[in-house]
């Protein structure tokens, strides 16, 4: 039977009518999940957020596709094999100021249970942890942490343990987010797998315990980035064990004690800018001949800028401001190269120690206004070169008998710019409670001051001492070719105290004052 046109029409309206709802109840192509409505936070961090662009919004397709909520804890073997990501990256945001206060147990985490999440007030919110601690357990390898700032967010108060390779950075470009230890716990522990990395970005580190670093790195490699760590009374800033790596970039440390102590590790410093607020009493140090193999050997306590114990790498750029110690640093293996550092207000500006088979080259450094500007310890090799000291109280360089290279620098304003002592005579008085065994026994050549300009002195330009223990001793080395500047009663060279004269030739004496421009 053929349809009339009545029953066309009719049929034709009923299918138009129900059309919409057909296409309401198909899928659309593709993932069935990508119309679920998308995490958004209230913050005008979001439409800031870089370098991600455009705003970050929580992929929720591996969801079941009818609710994200009520969910279920994925502890490690459980995790699914979506995870929620940021535009594509795997990613996780926390937000340490949802749910209000809740007890911690010893590391910072909730009592609830490791791997959960609160779910909060937000709308859309599952995907947001609460802590640190959560979000690094529950997150795959390699993933990101982002945390919410002050101000969207909470201050992270608990001390973070990672042991795996991930990204931590702030959320948002309204400022840093913060992490602040708990009283008596670092703010972060780092044991990452060797040849993986923790990359740390945009993050302000806060901790006010004497017992325990701000960030302890046991064991891979720490990538910190424009952030900034505030351990005002902590032993150490940082504290990087044997086999750790540390690189710093573009970063700040405020500390009234000590910033970064490495021993036996790695370090890659690159604009690093260090504030010691108070000298925190005399440096207690203890480092001799096995102080590399043997963790007893050397102890470090006070306060020092930089403590590179037997440590390889570079140190860049950057600042350090008081302390009773800017840069203690021992060679590692393959050296150890610090170049274009500014140090100013510490009482020794660069202590140099014995330390394995590499040496320690300084470049373009600039010392001023110390007790002394760079001390040389017998047995420790190294290298000074290009570098600028003024405004020191006693000694511009002191070089113990060592066989060291001064050369190419600059030396103004000082008792005496340039000393050559006898290792016998090391520590100096002003370390009542230093101790130092040289690594060689014997002649190893002695120093080589050569094509310096050492001006404005108050008692010598350089000065040759082979005096140690009521007795002399043979004292090596050669100066050469150097512009010396001294007047009134200051002289040029005195070696009133060497028997074994060091080898002096070709250096000029001005009986006049020498004009810096600065």
């Amino acid at each position: 039977m053929t349809p009339t046109p009545q029953r066309v029409t009719r049929w034709s309206r009923l299918g138009l009518a129900a059309l919409p709802l057909v296409l309401f109840a198909l899928p659309a192509a593709g993932d069935p999940y990508d119309n679920l409505p998308p995490y958004t936070y209230p913050s005008e961090a979001a439409a800031q957020w870089y370098p991600y662009d455009p705003v970050p919004e929580i992929d929720s397709s591996w969801c079941n596709y009818r609710a994200c909520a009520p969910r279920r804890v994925f502890h490690e073997r459980q995790r699914p094999e979506g995870m929620p990501g940021l535009s594509g990256h795997q990613t996780l945001l926390v937000d340490c100021g949802r749910g209000g206060p809740r007890g911690r147990d010893g590391h910072g985490r909730e009592d609830r249970g490791r791997g959960q999440h609160h779910s909060g007030s937000h709308g859309h919110g599952e995907h947001v942890f609460s802590s640190i601690n959560e979000a690094a357990d529950f997150a795959p390898p390699n993933s990101t942490i982002l945390i919410i700032p002050p101000g969207q967010g909470m201050t992270c108060v608990e001390s973070v343990e990672v042991r795996k390779p991930l990204t931590i950075a702030t959320y948002g470009g309204s400022g840093k987010a913060v992490i602040q230890a708990p009283p008596g716990q670092p703010c972060l522990t780092a044991h990452i797998p060797l040849g993986d990395e923790l990359v740390l970005d945009g993050v302000r580190f806060i901790a006010r315990s004497r017992q325990t670093p701000c960030v302890a790195v046991e064991a891979g490699r720490v990538v910190m980035r424009n952030s900034s760590v505030d351990s005002r009374g902590t032993e150490w800033g940082f504290d990087v064990h044997e086999s750790g790596e540390l690189v710093l970039e573009g970063s700040k440390i405020e500390t009234d004690a000590s910033a970064v102590h490495a021993r036996r590790a790695t370090v890659t410093l690159k604009n690093v800018d260090i504030d010691i607020g108070g000298r925190g009493g005399a440096t207690l140090l203890n480092l001799g001949r096995t102080d590399c193999i043997d963790r007893d050997g050397g102890t470090i306590h006070g306060s020092v800028g930089l403590a590179l114990e037997c440590s390889e790498g570079t140190v860049e750029g950057g600042s350090i401001i008081g302390g009773a110690v800017g840069i203690l640093a021992s060679s590692g293996t393959r050296g150890l190269r610090i170049a274009d550092v500014k140090v100013t207000k510490s009482d020794t500006g660069i202590l140099l120690l014995p330390g394995q088979l590499g040496s320690v080259t300084i470049e373009r450094a600039a010392v001023a206004k110390t007790r002394n500007g760079i001390i040389v310890a017998p047995g420790a090799e190294s290298q000074i070169t290009g570098s600028v000291i003024t405004d020191s109280r006693d000694t511009g360089i002191a070089a113990f008998g060592t066989s060291t290279l001064i050369a190419s620098n600059k030396i103004i304003n000082a008792d005496d710019g340039i000393r050559i002592m006898a290792s016998e005579s090391f520590p100096p008085p002003f370390f009542p409670e230093f101790s130092a065994i040289a690594v060689f026994d014997g002649d190893d050549g002695g120093p080589v001051v050569e094509n310096n300009l050492v001006a404005n002195v108050r008692h010598a330009a350089v000065r040759i001492d082979a005096r140690a223990g009521g007795r002399q001793h043979r004292l090596d080395g050669k100066l050469i070719g150097n512009t010396l500047y001294a007047m009134g009663h200051a002289v040029c060279i005195d070696d009133d105290y060497n028997d074994d004269p060091v080898r002096v030739r070709a250096n000029t004496c001005n009986r006049e004052r020498f004009f810096w421009p600065f």
